[in-house]
């Protein structure tokens, strides 16, 4: 199946969520190819090892489309994010976005139609989700908060109040009706 990055379906991207995060680190300025792999094993210690066979291919394939480009540094190769490449963060904003309502409404659709052995099994997995959903929200707050402007900072984190409020009414009523 292949689709397009515009699709509602979010299968396919003409980048990697890898070659994201390599394009990401050189919209801050031009690096070289070790620098970005030591820097993608300090932020996913534990979770996952990028090797050099992975990253260095990911940036050639970027070059090759015109994402990123090399200069050659007193011997080292130096990646820089293209023009091309940064036009392409719009569209991935887009992208992420639908495939965050896809992913959403696809487990939701799963779990309306689990037996109910099924939906135990899926209750443990959930809650797994829970643990590393409020580590993910930590770690996404104390990111965006050290970037913001002071407006956008207040409405998000008026966002996620209001959310978290919601969220714990939601918890609260299911609780009484178990009960």
């Amino acid at each position: 199946m292949s689709l397009s990055i515009s699709s509602k379906t979010p299968v396919r991207m003409p980048v990697s969520p890898l070659q994201v995060l390599l394009m990401i680190q050189l919209d801050g300025g031009p690096k070289y190819g070790y620098e970005m792999l030591k820097t993608l094993k300090d932020e996913f210690d534990g979770v996952w090892e990028p090797k050099t066979g992975t990253v260095y291919p990911a940036l050639k394939s970027l070059a090759k489309k015109g994402f990123v480009e090399t200069e050659e540094r007193d011997g080292t190769e130096y990646y820089s994010i293209t023009e091309k490449g940064r036009e392409l963060f719009p569209e991935l904003e887009t992208h992420f976005a639908d495939s965050l309502g896809y992913t959403v409404n696809y487990l939701a659709v799963l779990f309306k139609w689990m037996s109910k052995e099924m939906k135990q099994g899926a209750l443990r997995i959930m809650s797994l989700v829970v643990d590393k959903d409020e580590d993910m929200t930590q770690r996404m707050l104390n990111q965006f908060h050290s970037n913001l402007d002071a407006d956008m900072k207040k409405s998000f984190l008026n966002k996620v109040r209001n959310m978290t409020e919601h969220r714990l009414k939601l918890v609260e009523k299911l609780l009484e009706e178990t009960q």
